[in-house]
């Protein structure tokens, strides 16, 4: 029987060094080309974290995330949620206990802009963190179903234009750099035979072919109040529906 896991919101200004390198031991293990300076300087930048724990209290993964406003003169205001580095154990893949405390996040994020839009900002590296982002919201792009929005469209290269520079292509919707920043290890990221059948991760191979080098695929997703319904059956609800239903509710293997 697997551990049971904690997760706890908390704010990034009062992440200490001994947890800082606790999180940077547990990263390194499945990324290439990463240093602790780059980690600390893109925790730096993000505002809240999600720290994961298992029964014996051992770190077995995070997520960084920021929450801003920002302003574009054509679409006006809107809140940007932008995630950094994730990471969570090998033994834990599969958990949902990161996707849950991003669920209450995301949901008091669209709460707490009222009527303006919300939009969430995630960068690719590997199938399953596109993956994360397309099983769980419709509005997410881009995607093999339906082309990108105009609206969302201009509201991605304008973030991640003023965020990269020229190491964002717009063309492509990749985010290249000279020398890697940061690479998941490919044993650990390499789609397995079943999960390459997968339509989503098909697209995600094709629009982003050198991953394993480094490249990351733009993408957006824009936070509806609707979406959250799908969201309780399948992470809140899954122990009390029939066993017919669960079947239905679970989210395809990766």
């Amino acid at each position: 029987m697997r551990d049971k896991i904690i997760y706890k919101k908390i704010a990034v200004k009062n992440i200490d060094n001994n947890l800082k390198n606790e999180m940077f031991k547990l990263f390194e293990q499945y990324y290439d080309d990463v240093t602790f300076n780059g980690f600390s300087k893109d925790l730096a930048e993000k505002t809240h974290c999600f720290i994961l724990r298992n029964s014996k209290q051992k770190l077995i993964g995070f997520s960084t995330i920021f929450r801003r406003k920002e302003f574009l003169p054509d679409s006006g205001q809107y809140t940007a949620l932008f995630s950094g580095d994730t990471v969570i154990h090998k033994d834990y893949w599969g958990t949902k206990a990161l996707q849950k405390a991003f669920f209450f996040y995301i949901l008091q994020s669209k709460i707490f802009s009222f009527n303006k839009p919300v939009y969430w900002f995630l960068q690719s590296k590997g199938h399953k963190t596109y993956l994360m982002m397309r099983k769980n919201f419709i509005a997410s792009f881009p995607n093999y179903k339906t082309p990108t929005p105009v609206k969302a469209q201009v509201v991605l290269n304008s973030f991640y234009r003023q965020k990269y520079g020229d190491n964002f292509k717009s063309k492509s919707g990749l985010i290249q750099f000279e020398n890697s920043l940061g690479a998941a290890k490919i044993d650990m990221c390499k789609p397995s035979k079943e999960a390459s059948l997968d339509k989503d991760t098909q697209f995600f191979l094709e629009r982003n072919p050198d991953y394993a080098k480094g490249d990351e695929l733009a993408c957006i997703c824009e936070i509806r109040f609707r979406d959250f319904l799908g969201h309780i059956p399948k992470y809140f609800l899954k122990g009390l529906l029939p066993k017919k239903e669960r079947r239905a509710q679970a989210p395809l293997k990766s």
